[in-house]
C-alpha cells in the first residue's frame, strides 16, 4: 500500500482506536467475514424487529389466557341498622366470598382470536428474520463503500500528485521562459481543481467509514484499516428470468409475510363475526355472612351460566366491516408486493447481465493496465519518458472500475437472493 494512503488511513483511524462506547472494538485491520460475523443483535432496527416480535407473542399469550379460570376473594366490612321486619339484631353485616368462573365455550369467537394472535406472532418472526436479512446487505453495501473510497482517494491523489510535478516543473520553465504564464496558469487551474477533488475523496473516506461503524451499531469507532475480498469473486451463476419470478411466487420472504398478512386479516374477520356468539361459563361460590337470613344465603354454590347477546345496535356490522376492509387492503398490499418484487427481480437480472458484461471490460483493462503500466515503468528507467504520473493514474482508475463492477455485481446478487428467498445465490452466504 502506497505510503500516503497508509498515512491517511491512520490519521483516519486515530479517534477510533480512542473511541469508547462500551463495546469489543472492531477488529483492526477489519475483513469483511469479521464485519459481518459481529452485526450487532442491540443494533436499533433488529431490535425494533425483535420487540415487535416479542409483542406479538405477549399477545397470543395474553389471548390464550383469555377463558383462564378467575379467582376473586370479596371482603365487605358493613355496619348496617337492622330493619324492624328482621328477627336477627346486630348492626355487624359483614362477608366473604370467594368466586371462581371459568369460560367453558363462546363458540369459535376465542379460538379464531387465538388463531389470528399467533398467526400474526409467526409473521413477527419472519419479519424479524428479514429485517436481519436486509441489515446484513446493509453492511455490505457500507463496506464496499468504505473499500470504493479508499480506491478513489487512490485515484484522486495519484491525478494530483501528476499535477503537481507537471506544475512544479512548467514553473522552472516559465522563469526560463520556455513555457507561457497563460500554460503555466492552465496547470495551477488543474493543480486546484485536482487537490479539491482528492479533498473531497479524503471526505468520502471519513464518511463512509464513520457509516460503517454506525451500522455495525460502534458510533465514534469508524475502522482505521478495512481489507477488500479477493478479486475477482466467485460469483454464482446467474438462473433464468422465469426460475426466479417462479421462485418469487412460491418462497420470497416478503410476499409471504405478505400472505400472512392476508391470514390474519381473515381470522379476525372471522373472530369479529362471532363476537356476538353466546358465552358459557361455569361458576363457583363459596363464603361466609356475620348475619345469616335463611336460605337467601348459602356457604356454597355452583352453576353454568349461558350469556346471549340480544341486541348489539351496529356495534358488529361496524366492526365486521372495519375487520372486511383491513382483509382487503392486506390482500391488495399482497397483490402490489407481487407485482413490485417481479418487477425488481427482472430489473435485477438485466442489471446482473449488464454487469457480467461490464466485468469482463473492467477484467480487460485491468490486463491492459498491467501491461501499460511496465511498459512506461521501463521506459521510464530508460529516460525515455518524463514521469509515470498519468500511467500510475490510470492504473488507479482502473482498479476502481474493477472493483466498483465487483461490488456492483456482489450487492445485485445478494439482492436477488433476498428477493427470492434463495440463498444459494449469495456470493456471501450467511451462516445456517
Amino acid at each position: 500500500m502506497p505510503a500516503p494512503i497508509l498515512l491517511v488511513i491512520v490519521l483516519l483511524g486515530g479517534q477510533a482506536a480512542t473511541a469508547d462506547t462500551g463495546q469489543e472494538p472492531l477488529p483492526q485491520p477489519l475483513r469483511l467475514e469479521a464485519a459481518l460475523a459481529i452485526i450487532d443483535a442491540d443494533h436499533p432496527s433488529l431490535r425494533r424487529a425483535r420487540a415487535l416480535r416479542e409483542k406479538a407473542e405477549g399477545e397470543v399469550q395474553a389471548e390464550q389466557a383469555a377463558s383462564d379460570i378467575e379467582v376473586q376473594a370479596h371482603l365487605e366490612a358493613r355496619w348496617i341498622e337492622p330493619n324492624d321486619n328482621v328477627l336477627m339484631e346486630g348492626n355487624d353485616d359483614s362477608r366473604a366470598i370467594i368466586s371462581a368462573r371459568k369460560l367453558l365455550s363462546d363458540f369459535g369467537y376465542s379460538s379464531n382470536r387465538v388463531a389470528a394472535s399467533q398467526r400474526h406472532a409467526d409473521l413477527r418472526r419472519a419479519e424479524e428474520e428479514l429485517t436481519h436479512a436486509r441489515h446484513r446487505l446493509a453492511v455490505l453495501q457500507r463496506y464496499f463503500d468504505v473499500l470504493l473510497a479508499d480506491l478513489a482517494f487512490a485515484r484522486d491523489n495519484e491525478a494530483m500528485a501528476s499535477v503537481f510535478v507537471s506544475l512544479n516543473r512548467a514553473r522552472e520553465r516559465n522563469e526560463l521562459g520556455q513555457v507561457s504564464d497563460i500554460d503555466l496558469f492552465e496547470l495551477e487551474a488543474r493543480y486546484q481543481e485536482a487537490r479539491g477533488t482528492r479533498l473531497r475523496a479524503l471526505q468520502e473516506q471519513r464518511r463512509t467509514r464513520a457509516e460503517l461503524g454506525e451500522i455495525l451499531n460502534r458510533p465514534g469507532a469508524a475502522p482505521a484499516q478495512v481489507l477488500g475480498p479477493t478479486l475477482p469473486l466467485a460469483l454464482p451463476d446467474l438462473p433464468d428470468i422465469a426460475t426466479l419470478l417462479e421462485a418469487v411466487d412460491g418462497q420470497s420472504p416478503e410476499i409471504a409475510i405478505r400472505r400472512a398478512q392476508v391470514e390474519v386479516a381473515q381470522r379476525r374477520v372471522q373472530a369479529t363475526r362471532m363476537q356476538n356468539r353466546p358465552r358459557l361459563s361455569a361458576e363457583a361460590h363459596v363464603g361466609t355472612w356475620k348475619r345469616e337470613f335463611g336460605g337467601e344465603r348459602n356457604p356454597a354454590a355452583v352453576g353454568l351460566v349461558l350469556e346471549i347477546p340480544l341486541y348489539q345496535g351496529q356495534r358488529q356490522s361496524a366492526e365486521v366491516g372495519q375487520a372486511t376492509a383491513e382483509r382487503h387492503l392486506a390482500q391488495a398490499d399482497l397483490e402490489l408486493s407481487l407485482m413490485e418484487v417481479r418487477s425488481a427481480v427482472r430489473d435485477l437480472f438485466f442489471e446482473i447481465e449488464a454487469l457480467l458484461v461490464q466485468r469482463d471490460q473492467a477484467i480487460a483493462r485491468m490486463d491492459y493496465r498491467e501491461l501499460y503500466i511496465d511498459r512506461a515503468r521501463a521506459l521510464y528507467d530508460l529516460e525515455e519518458t518524463a514521469d509515470l504520473g498519468d500511467s500510475m493514474v490510470q492504473q488507479s482508475a482502473t482498479a476502481h472500475f474493477h472493483a466498483a463492477t465487483e461490488y456492483a455485481l456482489a450487492l445485485a446478487f445478494e439482492r436477488l437472493a433476498l428477493m427470492v428467498g434463495d440463498r444459494s445465490l449469495s456470493p456471501f452466504p450467511p451462516d445456517s
